[in-house]
């Protein structure tokens, strides 16, 4: 059995903050935090995998219901989270103005409690790499996205890799028995269950195109920011693939498709990664040429 936990309470990613400033100035100004009723989002599935996870959403006070959400979720699983763990929550924490001593919950450590808690904190991180995100392109399309705002947001990455890695600290046999048919029907109502139906991912995935479309414009090529980036993003997948070559192995995911779920996860990364460099797949013939020359037209703003 597992102990019923409280809500984490998130806002709807479209009105999380631009800048990482109203992060850091929640976190020094603590205000009670009225969510009032939960509001479900309208997407069905995605109103379907926070209820899954326990995560409620509410529209008061973005900045501070994120940083609570992150204190929490931090605390919950740092009642039995591997030490290995701590530098990158430490960091995380602190890249949003956070105490990096938040002390740990009382939660229960079965496997579908880490399984879950350790999901609740990631998306909690991922709502603050979109923030960190949002901040770096918060200039516009003519100039390079802001360095300060793309260190961050990989800092929060190699967080979530982390977060990732913890929900996996249990048995592929507990997996089987208990985890995987928590997502299934008869237990689960709908069929398909997946990450991709998560609306903090949506929106990471339509923020990592728009610094990817920033960059691209500033025509830097692979700065140290790009480079940062991009390692974080694979730090992700990497912890994700080793989630899934773990439990899953070479069998279809909940969502089906492809008989090798692995290979499936490294098909999209390889998509994520390109977000970052749009215009990599094509860089040669006449729609690249096209596309230089729009850019070239375009003044870099430094």
């Amino acid at each position: 059995m597992t102990t019923r936990t409280s809500p984490l309470w998130l806002s709807p990613p479209e009105l999380l903050p631009a800048h990482l400033t109203a992060l850091s100035d929640a976190a020094a100004r603590p205000a009670p935090t009225h969510h009032g009723p939960a509001r479900p989002l309208p997407n069905a599935r995605e109103a379907d995998y926070d209820a899954y996870f326990g995560i409620a959403r509410t529209p008061y006070a973005p900045a501070h219901t994120l940083v609570q959400a992150l204190g929490s979720a931090v605390a919950e699983v740092r009642a039995w989270a591997s030490p290995l763990a701590e530098p990158a929550l430490r960091a995380a924490l602190a890249a949003c103005g956070l105490p990096e001593s938040t002390p740990p919950g009382r939660g229960g450590d079965a496997p579908l409690t880490r399984w879950k808690a350790g999901h609740r904190l990631f998306l909690a991180l991922t709502q603050a790499t979109v923030v960190a995100l949002r901040d770096g392109t918060a200039h516009g399309t003519r100039r390079h996205p802001a360095p300060a705002g793309t260190h961050t947001a990989a800092v929060l990455l190699r967080a979530c890799a982390a977060a990732m890695r913890l929900t996996a600290s249990f048995t592929p046999h507990a997996y089987a028995a208990v985890v995987r048919p928590s997502m299934e029907p008869p237990a689960h109502t709908m069929d398909g269950f997946s990450g991709l139906w998560s609306a903090d991912h949506r929106t990471l995935v339509q923020q990592l195109r728009t610094w990817g479309s920033v960059h691209a414009g500033a025509r830097c090529g692979g700065c140290t920011p790009h480079r940062e980036l991009s390692a974080a993003l694979d730090e992700v997948h990497t912890a994700h693939h080793g989630v899934c070559v773990r439990f899953v192995g070479r069998r279809p995911s909940l969502v089906g498709g492809h008989d090798d779920a692995p290979a499936t996860l490294t098909r999209l990364a390889g998509a994520r990664r390109r977000l970052l460099h749009p215009y990599a797949d094509a860089a040669t013939g006449p729609e690249a040429t096209a596309r230089q020359a729009r850019r070239s037209a375009v003044p870099d703003g430094s």
